[in-house]
């Protein structure tokens, strides 16, 4: 097998850098391999990759039976999931990263926790969840499951996204509402357009967005939790979560 050469750009996650899963189809087969890839970078634009120890996948079959799945090499800028699911239903596939990362006072970023660095200004612990929810069936509309990741953008429904629906989510963070928080409607198409579509949850962690074109998006959440914390490791903890969205006409 001939080894894959990658730019190792995991640090800039301190700088913004998320993952995300990115899908061939609009739906899928029983009993037929699927192949998703992990790409990494910012506003769907991929930038490197980050480091592959750093990742585990799991996918969620319609019953919410969790699998683990494995990571593999496939090109300089995606890692590629697989598996091949048993029945229809909607299956929900989820690359999760997690470190630590500080920066030092001259400007330094390091994957190191605080207390093995020299002149550390700050340390984050970091988790992100990378979704992508995968209709295996034709034309399934109904209500997703939550997969319980501590950061979770929840669909109130999923099904074939076309131009003109208005799909609503909520943000939870360890199973609560958050309110106030800014979900990202993402399109590496339209950010010369004057960037991502932003809307701020209400108390229920809810927010809305109409999708007036077809294309590829991602939905993108930052949370910071200045309470979690641990002495001379970080000194708080950032989540990230995207979710994969298709639209059709």
């Amino acid at each position: 097998m001939n080894f894959i050469m990658y730019r190792d750009t995991t640090h800039l996650v301190v700088q913004g850098h998320e993952g995300w899963i990115d899908v061939a189809g609009t739906h899928y087969h029983a009993d037929h391999p699927v192949e998703v890839l992990f790409k990494w970078g910012h506003n769907m634009k991929p930038d490197g990759l980050c480091q592959k120890e750093r990742l585990i996948a799991y996918v969620f079959d319609p019953e919410g039976n969790r699998k683990e799945l494995s990571i593999n090499e496939h090109d300089g800028e995606s890692y590629a999931v697989s598996f091949t699911p048993e029945r229809e239903g909607f299956y929900q596939v989820v690359v999760e990263q997690s470190g630590i990362v500080t920066v030092t006072v001259d400007g330094k970023h390091l994957l190191l926790p605080k207390k093995d660095c020299d002149n550390p200004l700050e340390s984050s612990a970091f988790t992100q969840f990378a979704r992508a929810i995968l209709p295996v069936g034709h034309d399934l509309e109904g209500k997703v499951e939550r997969v319980g990741n501590a950061l979770e953008l929840v669909p109130l429904q999923w099904k074939t996204w076309k131009a003109g629906d208005v799909i609503n989510l909520q943000v939870l963070y360890q199973e609560k509402p958050v309110a106030r928080a800014t979900v990202n409607l993402i399109s590496a198409d339209l950010l010369g357009a004057g960037g991502p579509l932003t809307k701020e949850t209400g108390e229920d962690g809810c927010a809305g967005f109409t999708l007036h074109q077809p294309g590829n998006y991602l939905l993108l959440v930052r949370h910071v939790d200045h309470t979690e914390r641990k002495e001379g490791y970080y000194d708080q903890c950032r989540l990230t979560t995207t979710l994969l969205l298709t639209v059709i006409r």
